[in-house]
């Protein structure tokens, strides 16, 4: 086994996936996340899995997602939501897409920069709300994060945008399709707007409307406390924690909701990058030399060697189609051509394929540029 480390540059995990899904050659490619655990029967079952899906005509599998529960005491609620991954769909935690499938949507959507809905988006765009995912027999285990820390709630609601970008992408009927439940947001909404009457009640000296603002702040937000105290451990610190996060995140989730509402008013589908660019070779990547079998006059245009480096870079296939009539003509010997690609590649680089149309003009072939037999 060979293990080749790829960098994405940063942009969250949509980005840094789509660098390794592009640099891979294989028809299938499998996802893990970096905080799982897979079984020692992994590979073997996953191999049983892509067998199955390929037979099935599906487009992606998924691993079945276990989470340890703690032995001695009640999950805290940053736990739980760990345990939410049992059972939760197309996730990446674990999950096998087939490559050629991954190109024609042009990847994970990276304006999803979190590790958050980018993985029901592309699965919704692979059609998985219509049959096209399995889940498989293999398992991967989650454990439980360390402490996050007492703000990290509060952290996750910036994924209220992402929902904004997933409703203006998917439809309305998104979350229906996504299996990804509403969530609180509407009681936040509530919540924060009898916060900010209580405040404006205080401010324009009206003092029932001060009340009745505060009262309702104060029942929304011992209400969503409870409801995160309740089911946890119960210990002093977990309690002060859900105590004090539970004021402010109304208001965050309502933040980050208009926030998305505004950044993701005009969104369109994602396109990503392509799946391989093809260049011309003469005139384009080197110098032309009108009909050259000489390999010592092969010159590179400027930046030929920066733009190849930046598409590999980005896992983007690169070739090259060239017309060589020369060959057809007899001007040329098919060695003599197939010399001077190779000076091509020794000095930009390794392509992913060079192909040459060898006829003449007038042979009628169905290959010679501009018709597109060499490109297909």
């Amino acid at each position: 086994m060979v293990l080749e480390v790829l960098r994405s540059g940063g942009g969250g995990p949509a980005r840094a996936r789509n660098v390794g899904w592009r640099h891979a050659r294989t028809r299938w490619v499998a996802f893990l996340d970096d905080d799982v655990l897979p079984e020692s029967d992994w590979y073997q079952l996953l191999l049983t899995d892509l067998t199955i899906a390929e037979s099935e005509g599906q487009v992606g599998s998924q691993g079945r997602i276990v989470v340890p529960l703690p032995a001695d005491r009640r999950p805290t609620d940053d736990e739980r939501v760990t345990i939410g991954l049992v059972g939760a769909a197309w996730i990446t935690a674990d999950m096998a897409y087939r490559r050629d499938a991954l190109a024609a949507v042009g990847g994970f959507d990276e304006r999803f920069t979190r590790a958050f809905r980018e993985d029901s988006d592309i699965a919704l765009r692979l059609g998985a709300d219509r049959g096209t995912v399995r889940t498989g027999v293999r398992q991967t285990a989650h454990p439980l994060r360390p402490d996050p820390g007492t703000w990290s709630s509060v952290r996750q609601q910036a994924g209220n945008a992402d929902d904004r970008l997933m409703r203006r992408l998917h439809g309305p009927d998104w979350r229906a399709r996504a299996r990804a439940p509403l969530g609180r947001l509407p009681r936040h909404a509530l919540v924060t707007a009898a916060g900010l009457a209580g405040l404006g009640g205080v401010l324009a000296r009206r003092p029932a409307l001060a009340g009745a603002g505060v009262a309702g702040w104060l029942l929304g937000t011992g209400e969503l406390a409870w409801a995160r105290i309740a089911p946890g451990p119960r210990t002093a610190r977990e309690v002060r924690r859900m105590v004090v996060t539970s004021a402010a995140i109304p208001p965050v989730a309502v933040w980050h909701s208009l926030r998305g509402l505004v950044r993701h008013r005009t969104a369109g589908p994602w396109r990503g990058l392509p799946d391989a660019v093809l260049f011309d070779r003469d005139g384009t990547l080197v110098h032309d030399v009108p009909y050259n079998g000489d390999p010592a006059l092969v010159r590179p245009t400027e930046h030929a060697r920066d733009v190849l480096d930046r598409l590999r870079a980005a896992g983007v296939r690169v070739g090259v189609v060239t017309n060589q009539s020369a060959i057809g003509t007899g001007r040329l010997e098919p060695e003599q051509v197939a010399a001077v690609n190779r000076r091509v590649e020794e000095l930009l680089g390794p392509f992913d394929g060079i192909y040459v149309c060898p006829h003449a003009p007038d042979a009628g072939c169905a290959c010679r540029k501009p018709a597109p037999g060499l490109v297909k």
